[in-house]
């Protein structure tokens, strides 16, 4: 019986060690660093840097060199006091203990990260965040505990794109009237405080030669937005800007930060001509979080006109004089055969006017003001807000005294090429039409009718005096 009682106390001793040492070997708790709201629109690099660890051996806090400034350290009950939580994140500085790179998705997380205090960093080729600051340690409990960190990136400012989806033609050279299609691309923000009530998103799009109809579709990340429910659209009814507002979307814990913002939207151009130094429309997009500008963009597009100028048909150009009154209908699709043009009715364009001798294509034939007849003022007409392709200028009627040029008078606009600094420009065409003096108009016929009108004036004539002299010799009986 004895034998026994020393072999089990043999076993419950080795138990203890055991227990021991599994107890100094068990591995340190560590805990993971959730890092959200980063943007989907690039790619980003995310550091960890340590501020503050254990020494396990020691059972005493470290702190990083270039933290010291920031952590107090209580030894008496063997915790840290972070005591400037804004200095400690701005000062990171040496080697980070882990690296994440974030390529199109909006959060990171690092694993197996022991307890303590940490500064992420996390920056792009577009936007920069702001460092966040992290705590491992839950200094509440009894005993040494790990917890799991969760940080949102913020950004003083997102990238905002705004480009015209490329028409049909594969260029920005447009005419009045068009219909536009433009998209903004850009990212949802992180708010300080999430769940405030104060918080704002909005997209501000201020336009210029345009007017904005509609938004055909609004994306955050991979959802569909639906207007009036997730998000509202308001017109100012003066400028003709358009806010875009996404408050309703925020939602109170960051959910939506760092994920991509498209809106697809329609404009028609408006405009009839361009500037000196800009397009025949502009338009501005901005995004605000909080009533800040986190992100803006502009969008330009081109236009062509052309002036025909009305002259008679002096052999010397330099001779050649302007006529008043030419009027013409302008087309755009036409057929030419055997040298004849020829044009549905159908296909002629509609301008309105804006001064004697100078008109701008008209929105629609309904547009207020709209005539498919256009006069030149003092020998000249121009016509405004047309893209590149040949016109057809069909002279309807003739200036007084001067006979109508059937065949009318062709003007290309060519596509601009793009400048150096990569916009296009708008482009003037002139040209020139002339007329026949109707005094001047050529014999069409041969001489027969001149012989019969001289025989027959020479008839009528001798009919006069045989009468006349039968007359007077029947008086003198």
């Amino acid at each position: 019986m004895k034998k026994y009682r020393k072999i089990w106390a043999v076993l419950l001793t080795l138990a203890m060690v055991l227990g021991m040492s599994m107890t100094t070997m068990a591995a340190a708790p560590t805990s993971k660093i959730e890092v959200k709201g980063l943007s989907a629109q690039e790619e980003e690099t995310v550091n960890l840097y340590a501020a503050i660890t254990l020494n396990e051996a020691e059972n005493a806090w470290v702190v990083a060199d270039w933290a010291q400034p920031y952590v107090t350290l209580d030894t008496a009950n063997n915790k840290y006091i972070v005591t400037d939580w804004a200095g400690l994140s701005a000062a990171a500085a040496g080697t980070p203990i882990q690296q994440q790179h974030a390529v199109g998705v909006t959060n990171v997380t690092f694993n197996n990260v022991p307890v303590g205090a940490y500064v992420i960093t996390a920056s792009g080729n577009k936007i920069n965040y702001a460092p966040m600051v992290a705590e491992t340690y839950d200094n509440t409990a009894e005993t040494l505990q790990a917890k799991n960190a969760e940080v949102t990136a913020k950004s003083t400012g997102y990238e905002l794109t705004k480009k015209q989806k490329i028409e049909a033609t594969g260029n920005k050279f447009v005419k009045r009237g068009e219909t536009l299609t433009f998209e903004i691309t850009t990212t949802f923000p992180a708010f300080e405080k999430a769940d405030s009530k104060d918080n704002v998103f909005t997209i501000v799009d201020t336009p210029t030669g345009l007017d904005i109809t509609d938004i055909t579709s609004l994306t955050v990340g991979n959802a569909a937005l639906t207007k009036d429910t997730d998000y509202t659209m308001t017109k100012d009814s003066a400028t003709g800007a358009v806010t875009i507002d996404l408050t309703k979307y925020i939602g109170k814990e960051n959910a939506h930060a760092g994920q991509t913002v498209v809106v697809t939207y329609t404009a028609i151009v408006t405009a009839a001509e361009g500037t000196a130094d800009g397009g025949i429309y502009k338009n501005t997009a901005n995004a605000y979080r909080n009533g800040t500008e986190t992100g803006g963009d502009n969008e330009e597009g081109w236009t062509g006109d052309i002036t025909l100028t009305k002259t008679d048909d002096a052999e010397n150009e330099k001779d050649r004089k302007q006529l008043n009154g030419a009027e013409f209908e302008v087309y755009k699709n036409f057929e030419e055969k055997d040298g004849k043009v020829t044009a549905n009715e159908t296909d002629k364009l509609y301008f309105v006017k804006e001064t004697d001798g100078v008109y701008k294509l008209a929105l629609s034939n309904e547009e207020e003001g709209a005539t498919s007849t256009v006069v030149a003022t003092s020998g000249t007409v121009r016509v405004k807000g047309l893209d590149e392709g040949t016109y057809w200028f069909k002279e309807t009627k003739a200036p007084s005294g001067y006979s109508i040029n059937a065949a009318g008078k062709q003007v290309t606009i060519t596509l601009p090429t793009a400048t150096d600094n990569g916009k296009l420009q708008n482009v003037s065409v002139s040209d020139t039409l002339t007329d026949t003096k109707l005094s001047a108009l050529p014999s069409t016929g041969g001489i027969g009718t001149t012989i019969f009108t001289i025989g027959g004036c020479a008839i009528m004539i001798a009919a006069a005096f045989l009468f006349f002299a039968s007359r007077k010799k029947n008086d003198n009986k």
